[in-house]
């Protein structure tokens, strides 16, 4: 029975931590941010949970000492980066991290020289203190007011308070007690851990829908976003938002003949070329060697095409190249700014280099 409770908080946090991951990684979403900081945090504390479980099962099959001290680090570790998280997202000092990751190796290395039972104890101790350390930041503003931090605050409650128990009982009644067999097994502990992990992973989910992403200038998620607001913008004005999409065919080759350095100047001086052709225009590189430019669509199609290849081919001498590159187009029209997120998602996943029937 012990195997199959370890073996179910194998599996929460396993769900737990691509739950976690799928929230931040969904189709059109950004990196970068407090959601990022969050998914960092509450992601690697799933992962070590997973390797407490782990661990634990391997203890119970007669891992010995190195396996419970893993176990008990990681455990530690944690609880403690759901502390660390919750520091961060509310902008307190960066200590957080190190705290956790001394207590881990402290656990670590203490297992070794104490009896077991010892060990164990001052685990639960920490499993206390980081807790309580965890639940007070939670419900510390602006954390606190996000949906998502209750789940988070109360299953941090409840799993200190069953932590802080064990110790009492510990010290009153024993560890080979029956009342501690039968309310503060390992068994026990292990049920409650695994609704602590799940409780967790639910709490982490509901709170990182309501952060924000704040990818970093110059990066494919920054121009993805701008782009979506200028989308935005001009979708208050207008009733489609026409984009051009444009791609440089031999780039691979320029890039494995030259360098990536190169090439990335060749997107770069496409971007300029394509604002130059199209005063007014945005443009950006929402996915890889792929050039988005937003208009009105007051100007036809063909003479877009033919202003960006002009102003594209005169800036060659400036950069010191012999040859003009090919351009490809795609032409579309977007009525909403989930259209023009779909689009782009679908050249991440699919750049292509043909052109497509203009719409």
């Amino acid at each position: 029975m012990v195997v199959l409770d370890l073996l179910a908080a194998i599996a929460a946090a396993s769900v737990a931590g691509a739950a976690l991951f799928l929230a931040h990684g969904r189709h059109g979403d950004d990196r970068g941010g407090p959601r990022a900081e969050l998914v960092r945090y509450m992601g690697v504390a799933a992962l070590a949970a997973l390797a407490c479980s782990v661990a634990n099962v391997i203890e119970v099959a007669g891992g010995g000492t190195f396996a419970a001290a893993v176990g008990n680090a990681t455990n530690v570790v944690t609880v403690g980066l759901a502390w660390a998280g919750a520091r961060r997202l509310n902008g307190h000092r960066a200590i957080g991290t190190a705290t956790t990751g001394a207590a881990g190796i402290l656990m670590l290395g203490v297992t070794f020289v104490v009896p077991l039972d010892e060990a164990t104890l001052l685990k639960t101790v920490g499993l206390v203190v980081f807790a309580v350390l965890a639940a007070v930041e939670f419900s510390r503003r602006p954390v606190r007011d996000l949906s998502g931090s209750r789940v988070l605050v109360a299953t941090l409650v409840v799993f200190g308070a069953f932590n802080l128990y064990r110790l009492v009982l510990s010290c009153l009644a024993g560890m080979s007690s029956a009342l501690w067999q039968h309310t503060a097994s390992t068994q026990i502990t292990t049920i409650l851990s695994a609704l602590a992990i799940v409780g967790m992973g639910y709490g982490s989910v509901r709170l990182g829908r309501q952060l924000d992403d704040d990818p970093s200038p110059g990066t494919r998620a920054h121009d993805r976003r701008n782009l979506r607001l200028a989308a935005d913008d001009l979708l208050g004005a207008l009733e489609r938002v026409h984009v051009t999409v444009i791609r440089i065919p031999e780039l691979d080759l320029i890039r494995a003949a030259h360098s990536s350095g190169r090439a990335d100047e060749m997107i770069t001086v496409l971007v300029d070329a394509a604002h130059e052709a199209l005063p007014g225009s945005s443009a950006g590189v929402p996915a890889r060697d792929t050039v988005f430019v937003l208009h009105t669509g007051s100007t036809h199609v063909t003479v877009v095409e033919a202003a960006v290849r002009r102003v594209f081919a005169g800036q060659m001498p400036l950069i010191d190249y012999s040859d003009t590159p090919d351009l490809s187009f795609e032409h579309h029209a977007v009525t909403d700014v989930h259209d023009l997120s779909l689009l782009m998602e679908s050249r991440r996943l699919r750049p292509g280099s043909g052109v497509v029937p203009r719409t």
